[in-house]
């Protein structure tokens, strides 16, 4: 390492000095390196409010198209009609006639396009929903991480501590043995091991909060990660999920396309017409009004429509199945990932306490240098190892529960 490297060029300590000195350097760079240290957690900072932030985020990265105009009573663009007609005859006729023909809403029509305008509405709603639930997802997953990274790296400083204090009592001793030697050593060598888990967690938490900072704008996560308003879930909670609940409007989109194929629905057709007539000298001018109603007899539809509305049809329920079936699967690994957590911290949690005994008497006999060191630091490490294993499953159950809501649709 270069901290060994450093000690070694540059100061004159005998080996087992240089080895301690590295060691307690490499310490105290853990130690500013740490967040803990000098990070402070804001008094406003929130799942919800850093949702929102993540939610604004993902707003601006969209792509801002301009609103477009949409007529009430207009079927269609207007179009408008020049004719010209020029006797060849030396008493003949001519004709100039200008129309404006626009295609109007039947009444049909009108009913329809309500029916467009609402299902437009709620699948907006249903967008901004599916958002904050993409959002939530990301947010609980982040904080999450960093919060699990955060405990290790506090528990790796507490069994730090207790291995220093093993070491305090050999550094003052003025005169060491060879078994004194190969104890220090051993200790050293399980203190290294330590600071170097801390430091991957360190970089990992890093990752983390940088990841939270490009989607929220903040590096901090809040004291209380549990969501604020957790939803009672069952069986079928999936159900509600925001992407199902946007394929059932998508459903209702294409029916309404079809149903606006039918002839029923066609647009009535309004023309004025002014026309002038010039006649052996005589000029007149006509204007007229127009009106075309179409005959609907039935709800007809071309063959063409028909089958392009079948394939669209069958396009939405294979759509539609498809993220049911992936929905159910990512629920129900949810759950199931829940049950093994919980299953597995019922079995670490009872001995707790008789795993703080014996790491209290352990300790005693190392201190009093009663017990073989290589056994001792075996059992030490594998209690420190179940310790931290313990913590981490407790935190890991609550991030399977957040999940578990994310898998059903609920957003924070």
């Amino acid at each position: 390492m270069w901290i060994d490297k450093f000690v070694q060029q540059h100061l004159n300590l005998p080996a087992w000095g240089k080895r301690d000195l590295a060691i307690s350097l490499l310490l105290l760079y853990l130690l500013l390196l740490s967040p803990t240290a000098h990070a402070q957690t804001p008094a406003n900072t929130s799942l919800s409010s850093l949702t929102d932030a993540a939610e604004a985020r993902l707003q601006t990265d969209l792509v801002q198209r301009p609103e477009t105009w949409v007529s009430s009573w207009l079927a269609a663009a207007p179009t408008v009609s020049i004719a010209a007609l020029q006797s060849q005859a030396d008493q003949g006729t001519d004709e100039l006639e200008l129309a404006l023909s626009l295609p109007l809403t039947s009444p049909s029509g009108h009913q329809l396009n309500q029916q467009w305008q609402s299902i437009a509405q709620h699948y907006q709603q249903q967008l901004l929903k599916l958002r904050r639930w993409y959002a939530s997802g990301q947010v609980r997953n982040l904080v999450w991480t960093i919060a699990q990274h955060q405990q290790q790296q506090q528990l790796l400083q507490q069994q730090l501590q207790t291995y220093q204090g093993l070491m305090a009592p050999l550094q003052q001793q003025a005169e060491t043995t060879e078994a004194d030697t190969y104890f220090r050593y051993g200790l050293q060598q399980a203190q290294t091991q330590l600071a170097m888990l801390q430091l991957e967690h360190q970089q990992h938490q890093q990752a983390a909060e940088q990841q939270l900072m490009e989607l929220t704008g903040t590096r901090q996560i809040p004291t209380n990660l549990a969501d604020t308003n957790p939803t009672k879930l069952d069986a079928a909670a999936w159900q509600q999920h925001p992407q199902l609940a946007l394929l059932q409007l998508h459903e209702q989109q294409l029916y309404l396309q079809q149903q606006q194929n039918l002839s029923g629905n066609t647009p009535w057709q309004v023309t004025t017409r002014f026309k002038r007539i010039d006649t052996a000298g005589i000029s007149e001018n006509q204007i007229g009004l127009q009106l075309d109603i179409p005959l609907s007899l039935g709800a007809q539809l071309s063959q063409t429509e028909q089958s392009n509305y079948q394939i669209s049809q069958q396009q939405w329920l294979q759509d539609y199945q498809q993220s049911r079936q992936q929905i159910i699967q990512q629920y129900q690994q949810a759950q199931a990932q829940l049950s093994l957590l919980e299953a597995q911290y019922q079995m670490l949690q009872p001995h707790q306490q008789l795993r703080q005994q014996a790491q209290s008497a352990l300790l005693l006999l190392l201190q009093r240098q009663e017990i073989n060191p290589d056994i001792a630091q075996q059992r030490l490490q594998q209690l420190f190892a179940e310790q931290r294993q313990v913590q981490l499953l407790k935190q890991q159950i609550q991030q399977a529960y957040a999940q578990l809501q994310q898998a059903a649709g609920v957003p924070l």
